[in-house]
C-alpha cells in the first residue's frame, strides 16, 4: 500500500520538417533592360516597363542610387476582400512582451457550416510603432472543422530595444470541402496555471477519442485575467496521442500576471501523422515500474522494460505525467528512449525530476510508445557495468559505479541509468547520467545522483549503459 510520500498509479503500455526557402534576387544592371521583380507572396503586375526610350545610364549620376528600387512594399498589402469575407474570422488577437519576450495569441473559427476547410495557410506579422517588421512566421493548418474555433500562440524573441506595437494575422488559402467528414478527435479537461519560483505552465489532460495515434499534435494555450483579458500563453507540441487514451500536456507560459482562466487547443499540425493500430503496440513488455516522491519535491523510479521481438527498436518514446489529488496536471516529462536490442530487458529512469513547489503530486502516470524497427551500427551492446555502491555521506546521494566498454573503439559518451529497489523488490528511487568518454576496452568510474526513500542498508541497487542518441563511436 502506498505511503503518503510514494505516489504510485496505474501503468499502460502504449506506441509509440519547413524546408529553407532561399530566395535570391539578382539585381543585373543592363545598358538597355531591367527585369521588373517579383514578389513571392503575389503575382506581379503584368505590364512590362519600357525602358528603351528612357535607358539606365552606364554611370549614376551624382544623387542617384546605385540600386533599382523594388515596386514591391516591405510589408505588401493583402487584397481587400470587398465582396467575399474570409471563411477563418478572427475572435480574439492580443500581444503581449516581457522584456524581448512577445507572445502572440489569437482565437478563429471555420465560419462554414457544412464544408471542412483543408490547408489553410497562415501568416503572423509583428510591427513597430513605425511600421517596421519584427518579427514574421508562415505556417499550415491541416484542417478546420465546420464552425470549429481554434487558437494560435506563438512565441518571439525580439531584438534588444525592441517594442511591438502591432500584430497582424493574416489568414489565406483553405479549400473548402463538403465531402470530407471529419470529426474532432481531441478534447481537453482541467486546464491549469502551475507556477513555482523555477517555471510557469499550461497544463491539462488531453483525450483521443479516435482509434488512430496521432503525432506532433500542436498545443496553443491561451490565458485569461479574471477580467477576460489575455494575459498571455504558451505552445508546443505532444510528439504521441495514443488512441482512445489520455496523456498529460505541458506547455510553458509567459504571462503578465497569474491567470484565472486557461483554454487550451489542441489540433493537427503540418507535421502530423495518425498510425493505424496493431501488435506493435505490444513490442515493449513493462516488467515492472514506480515512482516515488520526496519532501523536497523530488520524483524519481522508473521501470524495467523488455523488447519481446527479435528486432532493434529505436526512438522508443516515454510520456510521465503528474497529477496532484485535484486532477490537475502538475508535471509532464518526456522523450526518447535511443535503441533496445532484440529480447533486451533494460533499466530504464529519467534522472530525478523536480516537481513544482506550489502543487503536491498524488498520482503518476508513465505510458511507454515503443518504438519502430530500425538498424544500428552495432549489432549488440559492448557497454556493462559493475560495482554498483550507494554513497549516501554526502549532501546529495549518489550510486558510483564502473561502466565497462568491450568495444575495441572509444565512445564519446555513455547513458548510465539506476533503479533501486526496497526488500519487497519494489522500485523506489533512481537516477541517470550521461557520463564522459569511455575508453576503448575500458572502464570508468561515474557517480550517479540518485533519489530514493527508505533505508539505504537495504536497497538494492540496479545498473545499466546504453547507447544515447549523442553517442559518437570512434572517440
Amino acid at each position: 500500500m502506498s505511503t503518503p510520500s510514494e505516489k504510485l498509479s496505474y501503468s499502460r503500455t502504449h506506441r509509440t520538417a519547413r524546408g529553407i526557402l532561399l530566395v535570391s534576387l539578382v539585381l543585373s544592371f543592363l545598358a538597355t533592360a531591367c527585369a521588373p521583380l517579383k514578389s513571392i507572396f503575389r503575382a506581379s503586375s503584368t505590364a512590362e516597363t519600357n525602358l528603351t526610350s528612357n535607358p539606365l545610364p552606364a554611370t549614376p549620376l551624382p544623387g542617384e542610387p546605385t540600386w533599382t528600387p523594388s515596386p514591391i512594399p516591405f510589408n505588401p498589402t493583402a487584397t481587400i476582400n470587398f465582396e467575399t469575407p474570409n471563411p477563418v474570422q478572427i475572435s480574439e488577437l492580443q500581444h503581449v512582451q516581457l522584456d524581448n519576450r512577445l507572445v502572440v495569441a489569437a482565437k478563429f473559427r471555420n465560419t462554414l457550416e457544412n464544408a471542412v476547410l483543408r490547408d489553410v495557410q497562415y501568416e503572423v506579422l509583428v510591427l513597430d510603432a513605425n511600421g517596421s517588421r519584427l518579427a514574421q512566421e508562415f505556417g499550415g493548418i491541416p484542417w478546420l472543422l465546420p464552425r470549429q474555433t481554434s487558437a494560435l500562440v506563438r512565441e518571439f524573441d525580439l531584438l534588444v530595444g525592441a517594442e511591438a506595437a502591432s500584430v497582424e494575422l493574416r489568414f489565406t488559402g483553405g479549400a473548402a470541402d463538403p465531402k470530407l467528414k471529419l470529426r474532432q478527435p481531441f478534447a481537453v479537461t482541467i486546464p491549469a496555471f502551475i507556477v513555482d519560483q523555477e517555471s510557469a505552465q499550461l497544463t491539462g489532460w488531453l483525450h483521443n477519442a479516435d482509434d488512430l495515434t496521432y503525432t506532433e499534435v500542436s498545443i496553443n494555450a491561451v490565458a485569461y485575467n479574471a477580467k477576460g483579458e489575455i494575459v498571455g500563453g504558451g505552445n508546443g507540441y505532444m510528439e504521441f496521442v495514443p488512441p482512445k487514451d489520455t496523456v498529460g500536456v505541458s506547455v510553458p507560459a509567459i504571462v503578465t500576471e497569474a491567470p484565472t482562466r486557461v483554454e487550451i487547443y489542441p489540433m493537427l499540425s503540418a507535421y502530423s501523422a495518425s498510425l493505424p493500430g496493431g501488435k506493435w503496440w505490444n513490442n515493449i513488455k513493462v516488467e515492472d515500474w514506480n515512482f516515488v516522491t520526496t519532501s523536497g519535491s523530488q520524483l524519481a523510479g522508473g521501470a524495467v522494460l523488455t523488447n519481446i521481438t527479435n528486432r532493434v527498436l529505436t526512438g522508443t518514446y516515454y510520456i510521465i505525467t503528474v497529477s496532484d489529488a485535484e486532477g490537475r496536471v502538475c508535471l509532464v516529462a518526456k522523450d526518447f528512449i535511443n535503441m533496445i536490442l532484440p529480447g533486451e530487458t533494460l533499466n530504464f529512469s529519467p534522472g530525478v525530476l523536480l516537481l513544482p513547489k506550489t502543487a503536491a503530486a498524488s498520482k503518476v502516470d508513465l505510458l511507454i510508445v515503443p518504438g519502430e524497427f530500425g538498424e544500428y551500427a552495432l549489432a549488440y551492446n559492448p557497454l556493462s557495468t559493475s560495482q554498483p555502491v550507494l554513497d549516501v555521506e554526502g549532501e546529495n546521494s549518489l550510486v558510483r559505479v564502473n561502466v565497462l566498454n568491450n568495444l575495441n573503439a572509444g565512445i564519446s559518451t555513455v547513458l548510465v541509468t539506476v533503479l533501486i529497489e526496497n526488500q519487497q523488490g519494489k522500485i523506489v528511487g533512481g537516477g541517470q547520467l550521461l557520463t564522459d568518454r569511455v575508453p576503448p576496452n575500458g572502464s570508468l568510474r561515474v557517480a550517479v545522483p540518485v533519489v530514493f526513500l527508505g533505508d539505504p542498508e537495504t536497497l538494492t541497487v540496479h545498473t545499466s549503459a546504453t547507447l544515447p542518441v549523442s553517442a559518437i563511436i570512434g572517440q
